[in-house]
């Protein structure tokens, strides 16, 4: 089982459940009820020329299937059928090192999985999308599961081991040959307690590998796809923890001066965080539980292989990395409050400057045109109303108040000014510390006065 990249998007009346794929008999149930939140089927082809990579063991046929998860995560499974002179441990833990560090040299058909499979989705009329779709790569994420003949899994159930060491076939396949299997130690391979009973069932697994011996098809088949769950969980906590990264970095240089930028920064910063929190939802947090499908021995088989891959702990960092990311939108959020709420305050205080200067302005013009518009002997047709001379009281009259409540204003808002700044002082330089009785330092919860 492999993780590819980048995304497919499918469209969903092109997906069909993953039990018309892999026979999960009394699964199927399960499966088909959690359809919408376990990988659904996009194409499933039974091929006769597959070509593993070099020092793999020789193949008599396969089955490829192409599956995407809630997220259009795209997730291979490549079901090999080993050729009968390949039925030894060595033969197998080379094959599973060669398909997992060679994996792209992989070819059906003479040409290589990922080239096929994007050929397969075109004929199969899936689109590229409006700015077209990179090719398929393979991912970083793979499980890898061993469902062993007759002859070597009566050998792996009739070997005998003391205490909780494993023997040396089931270390020599489930780490893929990279280790000395004469140890006598378990060497990290976990055998969950329900799925192992002597000279019928065994399980034994790593992070990487499955060594399943014992089960019918349809049991197989479910824990392959339980496997897959914890695949596509891990590849969707590095995903995730990369897209938080370059979120940071994209807040960390991005170029603010005005409140346009801060907006258009927030609305990116929020739609790279909703599809970070979906991610965590329905990519990781979804496959992290184990009642997709309730039954004992998924769930042991789920349980343990959670626990060996550490999804817990990554599930719990990935999540405080993506609260980070909340915290620095938020902070953008309270940027843009303040700059919105100060432009609001400065666009008032021009209009009422502006009222108030007008005011100012028109005011004592309008009481003088007033006073030389009555038919007073005070005033003298004679002469003009700008003779400062003869109309120097009623000039005064006009503008001394206003000149008056100015200077009253500056005034009164000086003395403002000066209290508000007064009014916490600071500590003067070397004044003592607190202290608590006996001339100590004020202990924790002591009030000091």
């Amino acid at each position: 089982m492999y993780h590819l990249t980048p995304q497919v998007h499918v469209p969903d009346d092109m997906l069909r459940p993953l039990s018309e794929a892999l026979g999960l008999g009394r699964f199927t149930a399960h499966v088909e009820a959690a359809e919408l939140l376990l990988p659904q089927l996009v194409l499933h082809e039974r091929v006769s020329e597959v070509t593993l990579p070099p020092h793999a063991a020789r193949v008599d046929g396969a089955a490829i299937t192409l599956a995407v998860t809630p997220r259009r995560d795209p997730l291979l499974f490549v079901d090999v059928e080993l050729a009968d002179d390949a039925d030894g441990a060595d033969a197998i833990a080379e094959t599973l090192y060669a398909t997992w560090q060679n994996r792209s040299a992989t070819r059906v058909d003479g040409v290589p999985l990922t080239e096929w499979l994007d050929a397969r989705l075109r004929a199969y009329g899936i689109p590229d999308g409006p700015t077209g779709r990179p090719p398929l790569g393979f991912g970083r994420n793979v499980h890898q599961s061993v469902f062993p003949g007759a002859a070597l899994a009566r050998g792996l159930l009739t070997e005998h081991v003391p205490g909780d060491a494993v023997g040396q076939d089931v270390v020599t396949i489930v780490l893929r040959g990279t280790l000395d299997s004469d140890t006598g130690a378990t060497l990290g391979i976990r055998r969950p307690e329900t799925l192992n009973n002597a000279g019928q069932t065994m399980v034994a697994h790593g992070r990487g590998v499955s060594l399943i011996v014992g089960y019918a098809p349809p049991v197989e088949n479910a824990f392959a796809l339980a496997a897959a769950g914890i695949l596509t969980a891990v590849a969707a906590v590095h995903r995730i923890r990369r897209q938080a990264f370059e979120a940071l970095e994209l807040d960390r240089a991005a170029a603010v001066e005005t409140t346009d930028d801060a907006r258009a920064l927030v609305g990116q910063l929020s739609r790279r965080l909703n599809d970070l929190q979906l991610d965590l939802s329905f990519s990781v947090e979804a496959y992290a539980d184990t009642i997709l499908i309730p039954e004992l021995l998924v769930e042991s088989f789920h349980s343990s292989l959670r626990d060996v891959s550490s999804l817990a702990d990554a599930l719990a960092n990935t999540s405080r990395i993506v609260e980070r990311v909340n915290a620095v939108l938020a902070t953008r959020r309270v940027d843009l409050e303040t700059a919105s709420q100060q432009y609001a305050e400065d666009r008032d205080r021009v209009l009422a400057a502006v009222i108030a200067v007008g005011s100012l302005i028109a005011l004592p013009p309008a009481l003088l045109l007033a006073y030389f518009g009555v038919n007073s002997s005070d005033v003298d047709s004679k002469r003009s109303i700008l003779d400062i001379q003869h109309y120097g009281v009623a000039y005064a009259i006009a503008w001394v108040p206003f000149l008056l409540l100015i200077a009253v204003g500056l005034v009164a808002r000086r003395r403002i000014s000066l209290r508000l700044s007064g009014r916490t002082p600071p500590l003067p330089t070397g004044a003592p510390a607190a202290r608590g009785r006996g001339g100590h330092g004020a202990a924790a919860g002591d009030a000091v006065r």
